[in-house]
């Protein structure tokens, strides 16, 4: 009996398989398996959202100007090849990259993620990446925007939940307050009831939380309602940022001063209050302004956990170097991420992919 030729299956059974996949990186491969599954799965409005279109305020756009700007989603990605099963032992440095792909998935571009690698900064990747190869860990995503960054209403940071795609968006340089929209020509939805002026949103658990500079946090409901979780820490510091880690939703409040200090708060849900945390264990945490996300050393293949990579200029600190650095919970100090090999590799190409 002949083998089945997967790559004729119809158009149509294809659509709908690919409508059910919820995973990003199994569409990624579900579209590299041959040129008619990756036509099939072309949909424009695929609940993953590879782009999507940001409502710009009508007070401040005219006839002539587009009341939209495109966002991009850009995934966060570890990889690393499969080793063989008699090589199980040997460690494989990963790579934590960033792709991004436009709204028929064609074109995927792969960025740096330290601000200080520039285009400058030459390597010459394959022509193409066979994910069904490699052991995929999928972080996060975050969305950015080709469009003038001087816009004040362009987003700082924008994050969504659910197949129907709700988003939360924190504007540039113009307004402390939030805003709630969906997918097409809705209007923004104002968030009053909480100020992000040095604070923070993220999703935990499918649902949208906010956190203030006094790391009073919130969460927001479908319907633009807002429930308060958690009251003020008493002397909090310069800046906080959310970040989800191993299951749990943990606050970084950050002193942005010559003395650089940081405090970890876990969000317990049953007592409504942050409560301060003195040891990551194995995670390690990476903060952004657009994203923040978290892994454990032994999938980063690193010696340690238990300490902070700033991954661009949200946070300022004389020892960084353009924004980066590695702050260790167990020293009280932060260093530029250069002197941390370790960590410093995981964001260039490994010679397996160059090779490849």
């Amino acid at each position: 009996m002949a083998d089945a030729d997967w790559s004729d299956l119809p158009k149509e059974l294809l659509n709908m398989i690919s409508e059910r996949i919820d995973i990003e990186i199994d569409m990624i491969r579900f579209r590299s398996v041959c040129s008619n599954w990756r036509r099939s799965s072309s949909v424009p409005n695929h609940h993953l959202n590879l782009t999507i279109n940001f409502p710009l305020h009508k007070s401040l756009s005219n006839s002539t100007i587009t009341s939209f700007c495109c966002l991009s989603k850009r995934s966060i990605f570890l990889i690393k090849p499969q080793p063989p099963q008699k090589q199980q032992q040997t460690l494989i440095r990963p790579w934590l990259v960033r792709i991004t792909q436009n709204s028929s998935g064609k074109k995927k571009r792969f960025d740096p993620f330290l601000s200080h690698h520039s285009s400058s900064t030459s390597f010459y990747l394959p022509r193409a990446i066979d994910f069904h190869k490699l052991s995929v860990l999928h972080l996060g995503a975050d969305f950015i925007t080709n469009e003038l960054a001087f816009h004040m209403l362009l987003p700082q940071k924008v994050i969504s939940i659910g197949k129907h795609s709700l988003f939360l968006g924190i504007l540039k340089n113009c307004t402390p307050q939030l805003v709630l929209f969906t997918c097409g020509n809705q209007p923004w939805k104002w968030i009053p009831e909480i100020s992000t002026t040095s604070g923070d949103i993220c999703v935990f658990k499918g649902r949208f939380y906010a956190a203030d500079k006094f790391c009073r946090t919130v969460m927001i409901g479908p319907d633009s309602t807002v429930q308060m979780v958690a009251e003020h820490v008493v002397h909090g510091g310069d800046r906080k940022l959310l970040v989800e880690s191993d299951g749990e939703l943990l606050l970084v409040d950050i002193y942005e001063s010559l003395d650089f200090g940081i405090n970890v708060f876990r969000f317990h849900e049953k007592e409504k209050k942050w409560v301060k945390l003195m040891n990551l264990g194995d995670r390690v945490l990476f903060l952004g302004e657009g994203c923040s996300f978290s892994a454990s050393a032994s999938d980063l293949c690193v010696s340690k956990g238990n300490c902070i990579v700033f991954i661009d200029d949200s946070v300022s600190a004389y020892w960084m170097q353009g924004g980066n650095g590695v702050y260790h919970l167990d020293q009280g100090r932060v260093s530029p991420v250069s002197r941390y090999h370790e960590y410093f590799n995981l964001f260039s190409p490994p010679d397996w992919i160059l090779e490849s």
